[in-house]
């Protein structure tokens, strides 16, 4: 089976393998060929420059992504996936309890 052609670059970021950015206020009927399209929509503010002291401090974990995580039949159980395929104490997150008071 072929592979689907991806959308031209104008409307298409690829990000990793396949798998990219797309501009949201691309014509519908020009994404048939896409085999699968899902949209996150979230908010995240800083302020100048916060983002980039909590990295420095140590306040994000920032790790690899794999294709599978963006179209995983569970995403509700990503975080512990992506914790779970990690190295060291990094793994041990994977096991972490939903609410941490609970413990």
């Amino acid at each position: 089976m072929a592979e689907s052609p991806l959308p031209t670059p104008a409307d298409w970021s690829p990000s990793l393998g396949d798998i990219g950015l797309l501009d949201l206020t691309t014509d519908p009927s020009d994404l048939e060929s896409l085999g699968r399209l899902r949209i996150f929509s979230g908010y995240s503010g800083w302020e100048v420059g916060q983002l980039d002291g909590e990295l420095e401090e140590g306040s994000w974990f920032v790790l690899g992504a794999h294709p599978d995580d963006v179209f995983g039949d569970e995403p509700e159980d990503l975080w512990r996936q992506v914790f779970a395929r990690q190295t060291g104490p990094l793994a041990a997150y994977s096991r972490y309890p939903d609410d941490p008071s609970l413990n």
